[in-house]
């Protein structure tokens, strides 16, 4: 009898899913409002940021405040490469992983060895370094001005369209391959290596668990989907400068996303950034760009550690629980 409900409640959840997705795959064609639509893209966007951020900031509980540098590394690589050369992005996106998993690897060398802060510190350090390079460099970066993509004519192979709906189903689709490749990693042997070394780092390489080249993989695989993932994003500004793209503040958007959402979760931080952005934009509207975002953080943040220090998923995760109880002891009798 319990496997039978075991099935059906296996069956729902599909039904469920499968629901959800034909609503948002129809959903731009109801949605009049091109705005409504940028802001739907930009939080598939920084869900898959915050899904990536949390490879290595949630499951690995290494903090992580670079995460813009990657961003920017696959951006400013695809900007340069198909202003200067004519590149399809498509193209120039294995260059930015490729660039991206270097940076990761060099700075995961120098500092995944470091405990408590310590990480967290170095990151943003690095963050910084390349921020200033990014101005330094204005013959090739644009400096301060940063670089733009003028629209001549409708080309996937280029991502330049007439409107936002093609954007829409690019970090869709790229959202779910995110959220694939992490169900993925946390059913691997690196997944559960990593949790282990959350748990306790000291216990896990006493069992012959290799901590520090476990952490260094996730936190590569976080770097390599950030610099994917910003790709399609700076295409869809159609401008980027480093104080955006490579500042601080884009690192912590990312962070808090998965952060109030629920670290260490496959859906939070989607659900972090469906909660987030809209009210980011809705504070820029009504406070100002950067008063409304600093303001929204903080009553984000404070709510969160003290209401929900698991984060918003576990609303939904106390329900199921509490279902599941009432569900078992049903058929029990």
């Amino acid at each position: 009898m319990s496997l039978l409900f075991s099935k059906k409640k296996f069956s729902a959840k599909n039904l469920i899913q499968l629901f959800i997705l034909i609503v948002l795959l129809i959903l731009p064609h109801l949605i009049k409002n091109n705005y409504l639509t940028a802001v739907i893209i930009t939080c598939f966007t920084f869900g898959a940021l915050g899904v990536a951020w949390n490879l290595i900031g949630g499951y690995g509980a290494q903090i992580s405040w670079c995460h813009a540098a990657f961003v920017a590394t696959g951006a400013y690589t695809s900007f340069i490469l198909n202003k200067r050369f004519g590149i399809s992005p498509f193209v120039c996106i294995p260059i930015g992983i490729l660039l991206a998993f270097l940076i990761s690897t060099a700075i995961g060398y120098g500092t995944l060895k470091l405990r408590g802060p310590f990480f967290s510190i170095a990151t943003i350090a690095f963050a910084e370094i390349l921020r200033v390079l990014l101005l330094y460099f204005k013959g090739v970066t644009g400096g301060a001005s940063g670089l733009y993509v003028t629209y001549r004519e409708n080309s996937f192979a280029n991502l330049t369209f007439s409107n936002d709906i093609p954007f829409y189903y690019i970090m869709l689709v790229a959202l779910i391959i995110v959220l694939l490749i992490t169900a993925f990693f946390e059913k691997s042997k690196t997944g559960y290596y990593l949790g282990a070394i959350k748990g306790d780092e000291d216990a896990a390489i006493s069992l012959g668990i290799p901590a520090f080249k476990i952490k260094l993989r996730a936190f590569q695989l976080s770097a390599v989907i950030a610099a994917a993932i910003g790709t399609f994003y700076a295409f869809f500004l159609t401008y980027i400068d480093p104080a955006s793209i490579c500042g601080m503040d884009l690192s912590v958007k990312i962070g808090v996303v998965a952060i109030v959402g629920g670290i260490g979760t496959l859906w939070g931080p989607v659900v972090g950034a469906f909660v987030i952005i809209p009210l980011i934009e809705l504070a820029s509207n009504l406070v100002g760009q950067q008063g409304g975002t600093n303001l929204l953080y903080g009553l984000a943040l404070m709510v969160v550690v003290i209401l929900r220090s698991d984060g918003l998923l576990s609303i939904y995760t106390e329900f199921k629980e509490k279902h599941d109880k009432k569900a078992a002891l049903h058929h029990s009798k």
